[in-house]
């Protein structure tokens, strides 16, 4: 027996476990998912849908049952708004155009919004992680991350009701990358991406004499509480660089919008390191926190320099860091690009200065380079051993 007497709000009955779970809902006496079924109705108006109005009307009945638990019995609460969820939110429509089912649940999420609006906030980590699902199906990289941290800022406010971690939830396995079976996407998600990661790593440490592994990039920055912002857009940044890897390192990259797109994903991989080294070196830097003199303190740190004036430290990159991809990069694949007069060889020093050079570029222009598409797989190498570098020093 369930130490829970029934919750009966309107035409809705709740019955309990005695763990305080859902044993199961009712609509007018019938078995909610006998209710919903036949109400996954929808009108199709551009890229938007009008929900069956009756089935609004069952989602905010449902909704209010919420509202009619105590308020001091968040457990309760969390568990009904879960169950209610999996019924309205995680419905199969079996239509064509699988679109068509991530706007269903985005126009059930609006009702869901508009009535938290008068009266009390619920938790919706299911319906966000239900998203992530079929946005990750369609290929829709960044989609499925902005579903994604919805979750996971609704498990940070959450799971303290049902004495978990958040950490332990999901969306924070996934965002964080982090080796545990135990996560709905892991196989699908964190597996293929922390395969590539290692590959690359593994590339970078033949090329760059580091004993870097992917171990220590857990420790050192996916698992770093200090980089949690700057973490979650690299992960979702890296996400699609893999996803789009097929068609980028093929011929399809060669056109114009591929120009402007490189641009923008090199340019994001170089906030990410610009931050790292912002974090490493300038806390405590009374001078510009800019990654011009983040990459300064880096070289003065790792030997590479002992001149102090970052003026002229910059100008013994020739061909000056301020030019064009078109001009610097090539420079710095044919071994023709030098430093403080010699040859600039080593591998760290070309990483970093070509990610320095593409983060200030592309912060100031959009505008194609031939270079980026042509040597597009080399210039990410150079990129992605830009960041190992900058985590290396942490």
């Amino acid at each position: 027996m369930s130490g829970f007497s029934p919750t009966v709000s309107g035409l809705v009955q709740v019955d309990w476990n005695q763990d305080s779970t859902v044993n199961r809902i009712t609509y007018n006496g019938v078995e909610l998912e006998q209710v919903i079924a036949p109400l996954a109705q929808f009108q199709v108006f551009g890229n938007r849908i009008i929900p069956n109005q009756t089935l609004v009307n069952v989602v905010r009945s449902l909704l209010d049952t919420v509202v009619a638990i105590p308020s001091n019995d968040q457990r309760r609460k969390i568990f009904l708004a879960d169950k209610i969820f999996g019924h309205i939110i995680n419905i199969r429509l079996n239509v064509p155009n699988p679109k068509l089912e991530i706007l269903f649940q985005s126009s059930i999420m609006q009702e869901v919004w508009l009535w938290e609006d008068t009266h009390e906030i619920i938790h919706k980590g299911t319906p966000y992680f239900f998203m992530v699902e079929k946005y990750l199906e369609m290929g829709d990289i960044p989609s499925a991350y902005i579903c994604m941290f919805n979750a996971l800022e609704e498990d940070k406010r959450n799971k303290p009701f049902l004495q978990e971690k958040f950490k332990d939830a999901p969306a924070y396995r996934t965002t964080s990358l982090v080796d545990n079976s135990s996560n709905y996407l892991y196989y699908s998600v964190v597996v293929p991406l922390r395969d590539y990661l290692s590959e690359l790593i593994t590339a970078y440490k033949a090329r760059s004499m580091s004993n870097l592994s992917i171990l220590d990039l857990d420790t050192k920055f996916l698992q770093n509480d200090s980089l949690e912002d700057i973490k979650r857009f690299f992960v979702a940044t890296i996400h699609e660089i893999y996803h789009l890897t097929p068609i980028n390192q093929s011929r399809m990259i060669n056109n114009d919008y591929s120009k402007l797109k490189v641009i923008d994903t090199l340019f994001n991989l170089g906030l990410v390191v610009d931050q790292v080294l912002e974090y490493r070196f300038l806390q405590s830097f009374t001078g510009r926190k800019d990654m011009a003199n983040a990459v300064h303190q880096l070289a003065l740190y790792l030997g590479w320099t002992t001149e102090q004036d970052i003026r002229i430290f910059l100008t013994k990159i020739q061909p000056t860091p301020k030019s064009t991809p078109d001009t610097f990069l090539p420079c710095l694949l044919n071994g023709t690009a030098t430093f403080e007069g010699n040859p600039l060889t080593d591998n760290k020093k070309k990483a970093i200065f070509a990610t320095y050079h593409l983060r200030n570029y592309g912060g100031h222009h959009l505008a194609g380079s031939n270079t980026l598409i042509g040597s597009y797989r080399d210039i990410l190498a150079m990129v992605m051993d830009g960041f190992f570098t900058s985590i290396d020093t942490l």
